[in-house]
C-alpha cells in the first residue's frame, strides 16, 4: 500500500489555490502538494527532478499558460512523463484544441477548476489500481 508522494497544483488564481489544496490535503492519499502559479514555474520544478504523479493544470495563466507548458512538457525526457495530467477548465474546451489534448498521452481528462472530494477519488480509483494508504 501507498500513498500518492506529490501532486502539482499548476493555477495562478489564489483562491483556487487555497481551495483546491485544502480538498487535496483532506483527502488522506496525498504527501505533497506543490504550487506553481504559471506553467513556467511548473516546469522549473519538474525539471529540478520533482515528478508529481498527478497535475492539474489550469490553462489560462500569465507568464506561460497551460498549452505552453504542455508543449514544452513533450519535450522532456520520459523519465519526467510518469505523470497524470488534468486540465482544470473554468469554460467548456474548444474544438480546435480538443485535438491538442488528443495528442498528449499524459493528458487524462478535464476537470472544473474547484476540485471536489468526489473528483480526487474518482481519479485515484481509475489512475491508481494499488490501494492507498490514508495519511493519518
Amino acid at each position: 500500500m501507498k500513498t500518492i508522494t506529490k501532486v502539482l497544483l499548476v493555477d495562478d488564481s489564489e483562491a483556487t489555490i487555497f481551495f483546491n489544496k485544502i480538498i487535496l490535503s483532506k483527502t488522506g492519499y496525498i504527501d505533497e502538494v506543490i504550487v506553481a502559479k504559471n506553467g513556467l514555474e511548473a516546469l522549473e520544478i519538474i525539471k529540478s527532478g520533482v515528478i508529481p504523479e498527478i497535475i492539474f493544470l489550469d490553462i489560462n495563466m500569465p507568464v506561460m499558460n497551460g498549452w505552453e507548458f504542455l508543449s514544452e512538457f513533450q519535450k522532456l525526457e520520459n523519465v519526467f512523463k510518469k505523470t497524470n495530467i488534468f486540465l482544470m477548465l473554468g469554460t467548456e474546451l474548444l474544438e480546435e484544441d480538443k485535438a491538442i489534448v488528443n495528442s498528449i498521452p499524459e493528458i487524462k481528462g478535464f476537470k472544473g477548476k474547484m476540485l471536489s472530494r468526489v473528483i480526487i477519488d474518482t481519479i485515484v480509483m481509475e489512475y491508481f489500481n494499488e490501494e492507498l494508504t490514508l495519511i493519518e
